[in-house]
C-alpha cells in the first residue's frame, strides 16, 4: 500500500490529475449504478417471485372454483328421482333384464349428456356404476368400454376403494389412467357413492372425470423466465400437469433428483441439482399444489445483462473521462510546465526573460513572476552601479591613505634626525613607517581586525608625534574582547589626520588625542576625539553629505563606505564645538 502511494507521489501533476479525475467519476459511478443494479434485481427478483406465487394462487382458485361446482353435480343421481329409482333396480328380478338395462342406459346417459357434461367444458366423461348389477349404468362420452377391466379389476381400483369407504362423501381423486376405456388417457377425478337413505346401502359410484388437458386453461402466463417449470399435483404428489407431458402420472421424486420439502409458499433449495426458487399454493379442497420452480441463476441473468451494459457504458465512460481528464490536466499543467521551463531559465542567470502566460491562476502568477524578474533586474543594475560607486571610494580610500607630501615630510625628518642625533631614533621611526607601508600595501579583503587597525594607528600616530616634536598627546581606550572584531580598513587613519592636521596646527598648547573602541547594544563603537580648534557647524554638514575633504582628508568618504558596506543603520558622526574640540564616532556591526 505504501509502495502504491509513494508511487502516487512520484507521478506528474498532469498523470495525478487524470488519475483523481478518473477515480472521481468512476467510483461514484461505479458505487452508484452497482447499487442502483442490485436494488433493481432485489426488486425484480421479488416481483418476479411475488407474481410466480400469485399466480399460482390463481391457477388454485380457478381450479377450486371449477372443481366446487363439479362436486356439486356428484349430487345430481341422488336429486334425480328417476335416476335413483334405476340404481336401486334388482334387473336379476326382472323379466327383460337386458332390455330394461338397454332402456335405462340410454335414459341415463342422456340425463348426464344434458345436465352435467354440458356443464362444463373441462368434463371428460361420467360413469354411473350400479352396485347391486356391477354394470356401467350410465357412460357419457360414450366410448368402448373394457367390460374385462370391468368385472375383474374396477372395483379393485384404489380410488374406487376409497369412495366406498367414505360412505357417500366426496372424494377428489388425483392423476390416473381411465382404464375403462381403450385408450386408457390420464384424468383426475371426483367421484362419491351413492347411498340409499332408507337402507344406508351403497347403491351407486358416479365418478367424472376432468381432462387434465383442458386443465391448460387455467393458467396462461406461467414462464416467468426461459426454463421456468411449472407442475400441478395431486396430494399425493404426482403430477396432473407438466410441460413435459411424459411426466405425467409419475410422482414428483421420480422426476427431480432432490426431494421438495414443501415449507413456506416460497422457499430456495436444490432441484436437479441446481439452485431454484420453489414457489407453491395448495388447495384446501382437493390439496393439490400448483408448484413453480424458477432457476436462481435465470433470475440472475437479468442482472448480467445490466451488468455488461454497465461495462460497456463505464468503459465508454472512462475513456470520455480520461480524455476529459487528459483536456483538463493539459490545460492546467501546459501553462505550468511553461513556468517550469521559464523558471529553469532564470536559475541558469537568464534574467532578460518574459513568462508573458495569461488568463486564470497561472496568469496572475505569470504576471507577479515578471513583475519579480523586473523588480531583480532593478535591484541588479542598482547593486551594480553601488559597486561601483564602493569601488570608487575604495579607491579613492586606499589613494588617499599615504599622501606624497606625508612620504616626503617622513624622509626628511628621518634625514634631519640622522643628520642632528646620529643613528638613534632611526631605526623606531623606520620601524612604524615600515609597519605603515605595510599595512597600507595588504590587499587582501577589506576587512582587518580591530587589533590590526588599531595596530597600524599607533605607528602611524608614532610617526606623527616624530614631525610634531610632541605636539600632542594620545590616550588609548581599546577594550580587549573588541581586538578581534572585524571593521573596515583605514577607518581610523583618516580621522586621525585630521584631527592633527586640522586641530592642532591652530593651537599652542599641547594636544589630546583620544581613540577608544568598545562594544555597545550589539555595535561596534570606534571614536577618535581631540581637544583641538574644533570645526564649522557648515562645515562638518558638507563634509557629511559631499566628497569636500577636511585638511585634504574626504570624511565624506568614510560616511559613504560604511553605509554601502553595512547598510544605513551604520556611519559616522561628527560633533564639534569651537576651541573645544571634535568628536568623531562611528558605529558599525558586530563581525567576528
Amino acid at each position: 500500500m505504501m509502495k502504491r502511494l509513494n508511487t502516487f507521489k512520484n507521478l506528474t501533476l498532469k498523470y495525478k490529475l487524470i488519475i483523481s479525475f478518473s477515480s472521481f467519476i468512476i467510483i461514484p459511478f461505479l458505487a452508484v449504478g452497482g447499487t442502483l443494479s442490485w436494488l433493481y434485481l432485489d426488486s425484480n427478483r421479488n416481483m418476479t417471485l411475488s407474481a410466480a406465487s400469485l399466480n399460482n394462487d390463481q391457477i388454485i382458485r380457478n381450479i377450486d372454483t371449477t372443481l366446487n361446482s363439479i362436486f356439486r353435480l356428484t349430487m345430481y343421481p341422488i336429486h334425480d328421482q328417476e335416476i335413483f329409482e334405476i340404481l336401486r333396480k334388482d334387473y336379476s328380478k326382472l323379466k327383460n333384464p337386458g332390455f330394461e338395462r338397454s332402456k335405462d342406459f340410454d335414459r341415463v346417459n342422456a340425463v348426464i349428456q344434458n345436465n352435467i357434461l354440458l356443464y362444463s367444458d373441462v368434463i371428460d366423461s361420467v360413469t354411473l356404476y350400479h352396485m347391486k348389477d356391477k354394470i356401467i349404468i350410465g357412460r357419457s362420452n360414450v366410448q368402448f368400454v373394457d367390460y374385462s377391466y370391468l368385472k375383474k379389476d374396477y372395483l379393485n381400483e384404489s380410488y374406487i376403494k376409497e369412495i366406498l369407504s367414505k360412505n357417500g362423501e366426496l372424494v377428489p381423486i388425483g392423476v390416473h389412467s381411465d382404464r375403462l376405456t381403450k385408450k386408457k388417457e390420464y384424468v383426475v377425478s371426483v367421484g362419491r357413492a351413492i347411498v340409499d337413505p332408507y337402507t344406508s346401502e351403497d347403491i351407486g359410484i358416479i365418478l367424472i372425470n376432468i381432462d387434465i388437458d383442458k386443465l391448460k386453461q387455467f393458467w396462461s402466463n406461467i414462464g416467468f423466465t426461459e426454463h421456468t417449470e411449472f407442475y400441478l399435483l395431486d396430494k399425493e404428489n404426482v403430477i396432473i400437469h407438466s410441460r413435459d407431458t411424459t411426466d405425467i402420472g409419475q410422482h414428483l421424486n421420480t422426476v427431480f433428483k432432490d426431494t421438495i420439502v414443501y415449507k413456506n409458499r416460497i422457499q430456495e433449495q436444490k432441484v436437479n441439482e441446481q439452485d431454484a426458487f420453489v414457489l407453491t399454493s395448495t388447495s384446501d379442497i382437493s390439496e393439490w399444489r400448483a408448484v413453480t420452480v424458477i432457476p436462481k441463476r435465470e433470475l440472475f441473468q437479468l442482472l448480467n445483462t445490466i451488468l455488461k451494459l454497465m461495462f460497456i457504458i463505464i468503459t465508454f465512460g472512462l475513456i470520455l473521462s480520461i480524455l476529459a481528464s487528459i483536456y483538463i490536466a493539459t490545460g492546467i499543467t501546459k501553462p505550468l510546465s511553461i513556468l517550469e521551463k521559464k523558471m529553469q531559465q532564470v536559475s541558469e542567470g537568464d534574467l532578460d526573460i518574459k513568462v508573458g502566460l495569461t488568463g486564470g491562476d497561472i496568469g496572475r502568477i505569470s504576471t507577479t513572476i515578471d513583475a519579480m524578474l523586473d523588480q531583480i533586474r532593478n535591484l541588479i543594475s542598482k547593486i551594480y552601479l553601488e559597486e561601483s560607486e564602493k569601488r570608487k571610494h575604495e579607491m579613492l580610500a586606499m589613494q588617499s591613505q599615504i599622501r606624497p607630501h606625508f612620504m616626503y615630510n617622513t624622509l626628511n625628518v628621518i634625514k634631519w634626525m640622522a643628520k642632528m642625533q646620529g643613528a638613534s631614533g632611526i631605526e623606531d621611526a623606520l620601524n612604524s613607517f615600515s609597519s605603515v607601508i605595510k599595512f597600507t600595501a595588504k590587499t587582501e579583503g577589506d576587512l582587518v581586525t580591530v587589533k590590526e587597525e588599531t595596530d597600524f594607528i599607533k605607528d602611524y600616530i608614532q610617526i606623527l608625534d616624530l614631525r610634531y616634536f610632541n605636539k600632542f598627546d594620545v590616550k588609548y581606550e581599546i577594550e580587549e574582547d573588541v581586538l578581534e572584531y572585524k571593521t573596515l580598513k583605514f577607518l581610523l587613519q583618516p580621522l586621525v589626520e585630521n584631527a592633527v592636521f586640522h586641530g592642532f596646527d591652530e593651537v599652542e598648547e599641547k594636544g589630546l588625542l583620544e581613540i577608544k573602541v568598545y562594544k555597545e547594544n550589539d555595535k561596534l563603537i570606534l571614536i577618535v576625539k581631540d581637544n583641538g580648534s574644533g570645526i564649522p557647524d557648515e562645515k562638518i554638514d558638507d563634509s557629511q553629505t559631499s566628497n569636500q575633504k577636511l585638511n585634504s582628508i574626504g570624511i565624506g568618504n568614510i560616511k559613504k563606505r560604511i553605509e554601502l558596506n553595512f547598510g544605513k543603520e551604520y556611519g559616522l558622526y561628527l560633533t564639534s564645538q569651537k576651541n573645544h574640540g571634535t568628536i568623531a564616532k562611528m558605529e558599525l556591526p558586530i563581525m567576528k
